[in-house]
């Protein structure tokens, strides 16, 4: 009683009942560092998962408050359903979906936009999938996100189909996703979907991708956005008039159906698909044509293929025009390619024309297990404004002035293999350049020296003055020249990080000391922030650099001795393990193991 009467003269007891509303309202949707995260919001889920018992929290405080939260629509709106939603009955414990939850937000959140999460990932899935023999025959595994529960939660979500903000389904393995699309596609292409903003599809299991064929083939079909009669009414444009992020990650759709949609995106993911469902070259471009206002881009493990699809994947030739026009999307800010082979590659930076881009990402996206490394001076040749001769009686053979992305502010490499003068020719063809990222590259040291300052030395001779090049550092015992003057790669640059396996103390402090003295001897601005990410079992020096500005972490490697950690972002959030963040993909040789003798052999 006395808790009550205290309580009941607490400042915020007196709040005006919209006041308290409002507050409720910012405390269960407010995203995690909004601030610091607000140029990757696209990269983020609509909402934070532990929100979604945030309402439950405040309905439990007092009797005040729980009026308040259940008469406030919009506390109810974040849907969330995980593989832990199921729960155990009856004597043999089998496992059904709690689905009280669900029911109760879509009565409280009345008419109010919904963001929806169904997460049906298990962190103990071994990799084995019923509709695959070959990589379920000596496994026992049950998931505990079953079709049938795929089918009862859609019965339940998609009278609400007018009212989805947001959709985002995860999922391990293809059928439970399968059952979803084919769900969601009828009603989808009938009534649309007039408030969806955001569409987020991922099959999280990126080694099946690495198949030429797609697994299951007897799923292979796409089903969403296809229409049932074949062809696309004219209204087919305003199913979607909102949507404005895509994501497509090891889930295919109908391509030509998809490239009619609205000219509303500005975000488009294009990932991890087997070459046998990846789109046409004129699909393609047909959908990014119909995107003028895409402002980020990726191509991760996936592309498009020739339109004589029998060609291409029956013989693998690579057959692309390339004579055809490139894509304007001029207000294209953000691209990441992610290559599996160095057509793959060029297929995209040639395909598209987005001279203000301003953050790059270039991925080595093959096979851990592949044997053929794929070496990446071309494409950065290509990226720095320097044709490679590929073909002398192709136009791609013209040698081109200057860089197709001339205004990167923001750099990051993963995993790319390339001569010392290859990066170099990459950073000097990047003067406005503020951040680079180097995520396991195995050729690091090829990319600092590259970063060396050079020195232009003037020798003049009675027949010529004579030019040579060399770096600054070595230049320092070089004989006395007439005239010497210093040229920087990327002056402007303000950040550096290193993700590394093999970095030794000498190499760390090249980088921390000579590295550092030798650009600011040249005139380059000093770097406001250098990150060294080591992983366990290099030896450190950081306590040889203290007072240096410079910071070392030690990253924990797993118990195979490999470490998956998100290169987008250097804050503690890319410490945990990325197959299980938002957006993330296993890494287990088991799997590597168990698929190497079956999918790849085809």
């Amino acid at each position: 009683m006395r808790s009550s009467t205290v309580f009941s003269q607490s400042p915020i007891y007196s709040l005006p009942l919209e006041l308290l509303s409002y507050i409720f309202v910012l405390g269960a949707h407010s995203p995690p560092d909004t601030l610091k995260y607000n140029s990757k919001r696209q990269e983020l889920p609509p909402f934070n998962a532990d929100s979604v018992k945030t309402p439950l929290i405040y309905s439990a405080v007092c009797r005040h408050w729980r009026t308040v939260a259940l008469g406030t629509a919009a506390l109810w709106t974040n849907i969330c359903i995980t593989a832990w939603s199921m729960e155990m009955s009856g004597f043999e414990q089998e496992k059904r979906a709690n689905l009280t939850h669900i029911t109760s937000s879509l009565s409280l959140s009345r008419n109010y936009p919904l963001n929806i999460l169904l997460d049906a990932r298990d962190i103990d899935w071994d990799f084995a999938e019923p509709e695959i023999s070959a990589s379920s025959d000596f496994s026992d595994y049950i998931p505990p996100f079953t079709q049938d529960d795929i089918r009862t939660v859609f019965t339940l979500l998609l009278p609400h189909l007018f009212r989805w903000r947001s959709i985002n389904i995860f999922t391990d393995t293809w059928a439970p996703m399968h059952t979803a699309l084919c769900m969601l596609n009828g009603p989808l292409m009938t009534n649309g979907a007039p408030l969806l903003e955001s569409l987020t599809l991922m099959r999280c299991n990126d080694y099946i991708s690495h198949s030429p064929l797609f697994q299951p083939t007897s799923m292979k079909s796409p089903t969403l956005f296809s229409s049932p009669t074949g062809s696309l009414g004219p209204d087919h444009r305003c199913l979607l008039p909102q949507l404005v992020n895509l994501t497509l990650r090891g889930v295919h759709v109908d391509w030509s159906s998809l490239a009619h949609s609205p000219p509303s995106l500005t975000s488009l993911e294009l990932s991890s698909h087997t070459p046998d469902v990846r789109p046409t070259q004129s699909e393609f471009r047909e959908l990014l044509s119909s995107c003028p206002k895409l402002k980020s881009l990726t191509v991760n493990g996936s592309g498009f293929i020739s339109d004589d699809e029998e060609l291409s994947l029956k013989t693998g030739v690579h057959n692309i025009d390339r004579n055809a026009k490139p894509i304007a999307l001029p207000l294209l800010e953000k691209l990441k390619i992610g290559y599996r082979s160095a057509p793959e590659a060029f297929d995209i930076l040639e395909l598209v024309h987005a001279p203000n881009i301003l953050q790059l990402s270039l991925d080595d996206a093959t096979h851990p297990g592949e044997i053929d490394e794929v070496e990446a001076d071309d494409m950065l040749l290509y990226v720095a404004g320097l044709r490679p001769m590929i073909n002398p009686e192709s136009s791609f053979s013209n040698p081109k002035r200057s860089s197709p992305f001339p205004t990167i502010q923001k750099l990051a490499l993963k995993g790319l293999r390339a001569q010392t003068d290859t990066f170099r020719k990459l950073l000097v063809s990047t003067p406005t350049l503020q951040s680079l990222e180097l995520y396991m590259m195995p050729r690091l040291m090829n990319v600092i020296h590259a970063m060396s300052p050079i020195t232009t030395i003037a020798v003049t001779t009675p027949a010529r003055t004579r030019t040579t090049y060399q770096r600054l550092l070595s230049s320092r015992s070089a004989s006395p020249a007439s005239s010497r003057s210093y040229s920087c790669p990327c002056p402007q640059l303000q950040e550096l990080c290193l993700w590394t396996v093999s970095l030794s103390r000498e190499d760390i402090h090249f980088i921390a000391k000579d590295l550092l003295l030798g650009r600011s001897e040249a005139g380059a601005g000093s770097l406001e922030r250098l990150d060294i990410h080591l992983f366990e079992g290099t030896e450190s020096a950081s306590e040889d650099l203290e007072g240096t500005g410079v910071h070392i972490f030690e990253v924990p490697l797993d118990m195979n001795g490999s470490s998956d950690v998100a290169i987008a972002d250097s804050s503690p959030q890319t410490y945990l393990d990325e197959e299980f963040q938002f957006g993330g993909i296993f890494n287990d040789p088991i799997f590597d193991a168990q698929y190497s003798a079956s999918v790849f052999s085809h």
